[in-house]
């Protein structure tokens, strides 16, 4: 009853929205629009949201709302990523003004990363060979800018490279690479998001913890967790796991328990998700964003998968009702508040496209989850 209801939000409610509220006039997508569901006209946007706005519209085809409209706002995407977004050098920028250009040229391995799932998931559901020839290109960029060689480990999370190294871009280069090899079945792809779990595993996985922290090479004081990134990597290995791939260590399914068990030890006694803790479980920020319990629930999802434990679907139904509840019933229709208090008051200004990545993906595993039961 659940899923049928997530969807049918996103397919009446959610995707007819932001079709009609994000496009901004000069290409592209409105970074954010106000309370009332209005876009905030003539301020820069990330790239990733450009990037993460095409894989909204192409994941939204997917799961059957109008192809004929999704596409046309993919290949607006495109447009937009492709000749205002990238750099020379084939990587692509942090800031940029629709239609315009640039207006940070700096390579963010964070922004690439979405770019790349951008166009494999463009190519995987349009044949679009806009996104085909710019996936091509950019996968080559990657691995000629970007990776370190191997005594060093992993890829620059920004040009120039940084003595502190970061497990979030490492976590969506992973999941863009493997989307890409679903896609195209680069095999390339597939090594490189086999090679990363292996960095970040050594370089940022406390075992003594059983946690992974977000940063590697600075002082433990300025270190911390986020649940949401736990939670998320175990849903990343159970992709690399569905598609074939050989985790570069031994018991990857292991390391989905350990990750899986450590996420749910930092909300032991909480009935909100932080996000962002210390490293001995404190609060470090007492607000929940979405994409925290998004991640959960995909995490319990990819879990169950493995293990096929009953215990694990009353926990994927409470937080699936959870994030529903908190996120999306008090928004207006087809949109969601993107930040809660710990006492569930909302804290936003404003309204966050660049959420839908996360909300659409982990919804639309509650309802494959709900087909393969019902199968």
């Amino acid at each position: 009853a659940l899923a049928n209801r997530v969807e049918r939000w996103m397919l009446d409610r959610s995707f007819p929205f932001w079709a009609d509220a994000t496009p901004a006039p000069d290409g592209g997508f409105y970074e954010r629009l106000d309370l009332a569901g209005h876009g905030i006209a003539k301020e820069p946007s990330r790239v990733r949201l450009q990037a993460r706005m095409v894989f909204t519209f192409a994941h939204a085809a997917d799961l059957g709302w109008d192809r004929d409209r999704a596409q046309g706002l993919v290949e607006r995407g495109i447009a937009t990523l492709t000749q205002d977004c990238r750099r020379d050098d084939g990587l692509y920028g942090a800031l940029v003004q629709p239609g315009h250009g640039l207006v940070d040229d700096t390579a963010q391995t964070y922004d690439t990363a979405f770019a790349l799932l951008a166009f494999a998931t463009a190519w995987r559901v349009f044949a679009l060979d806009s996104a085909l020839d710019a996936g091509m290109a950019l996968t080559a960029a990657i691995d000629r800018k970007l990776k370190y060689d191997d005594a060093t480990g992993g890829y620059c999370e920004k040009l120039p490279g940084l003595a502190i190294r970061a497990q979030n871009p490492h976590m969506h280069l992973t999941e863009a690479s493997l989307a890409w090899f679903e896609a195209t079945g680069d095999e390339k792809a597939l090594r490189r998001a086999e090679n990363i779990t292996g960095f970040v595993r050594d370089r940022f996985f406390d075992r003594d913890l059983g946690l992974l922290l977000e940063f590697s090479g600075g002082s433990a004081d300025d270190n911390h967790v986020e649940a949401g990134h736990l939670f998320e990597w175990v849903w990343i290995l159970g992709r690399l796991r569905e598609l074939g791939g050989n985790a570069p260590f031994a018991q990857a399914a292991d390391w989905m328990r350990d990750l899986h068990t450590g996420g749910m030890r930092l909300l032991e006694e909480l009935d909100y998700m932080p996000l962002s803790q210390h490293r001995d479980g404190s609060v470090r920020e007492a607000k929940q964003r979405t994409w925290g319990p998004t991640e959960k629930l995909k995490g319990h999802i990819a879990l169950w998968r493995l293990t096929g434990s009953d215990d694990l679907l009353p926990m994927i139904a409470q937080t699936a009702e959870g994030l529903f509840a908190d996120h999306v019933e008090g928004a207006i229709p087809g949109a969601w508040i993107d930040a809660i208090a710990p006492d569930r008051s909302p804290l936003i200004e404003d309204i966050t496209p660049a959420t839908g990545y996360h909300l659409f993906l982990a919804f639309a595993e509650l309802m494959n989850l709900a087909a393969q039961l019902e199968g």
